[in-house]
């Protein structure tokens, strides 16, 4: 792995920890790290826009999670710290994440399915999350909306990146 790809995966990562240990006490620090990887990126142009068309599909999923049950916060709908979080992942799809880019939709949507519910299950060993359904059920379901949702974001990045060249 690269050195810039390493350090926006610790970045990445650091949010997701400050998110999980302080909440809403993380939002500074959270901000910080997120400008921080924005400074650093590379692609400044599709990370700028891939926010933009992104973050509103992600925040959408989250709000029809909650809707339908499947998750619920302290605060209703979603704290910020969770948008805050997927602003950070979003911004490590060009970088540590670059390796979906290359696999297909199909692989895309099984690796989302596989690892993406483990994050939200240990947010609810964080006690910041509450899982409405039984865990194997909990995977299956937010599981499928999740990875859906994240396989279209890569298929925006991929619109995106054959839009705007990189800088």
């Amino acid at each position: 792995m690269k050195l810039h790809s390493l350090i926006n995966f610790i970045l990445f990562q650091a949010v997701w920890f400050l998110s999980l240990l302080l909440e809403g006490k993380s939002l500074l620090f959270s901000a910080i790290v997120i400008v921080l990887m924005f400074y650093l990126s590379k692609h400044k142009k599709q990370d700028a826009l891939l926010l933009l068309k992104a973050l509103p599909i992600a925040l959408l999923l989250e709000y029809i999670s909650v809707e339908l049950g499947l998750l619920a916060f302290k605060v209703n709908p979603f704290p910020l710290w969770l948008v805050f979080l997927w602003a950070a992942l979003l911004l490590s799809l060009n970088t540590s994440m670059h390796f979906l880019s290359r696999l297909k939709f199909w692989q895309v949507f099984v690796v989302c399915l596989v690892f993406a519910p483990a994050s939200y299950w240990a947010g609810a060993r964080f006690n910041v999350i509450d899982l409405g359904l039984p865990l194997w059920q909990f995977w299956l379901a937010y599981g499928a909306m999740w990875s859906a949702a994240f396989t279209f974001i890569v298929l925006i990045n991929q619109k995106i990146k054959s839009i705007i060249p990189p800088t």
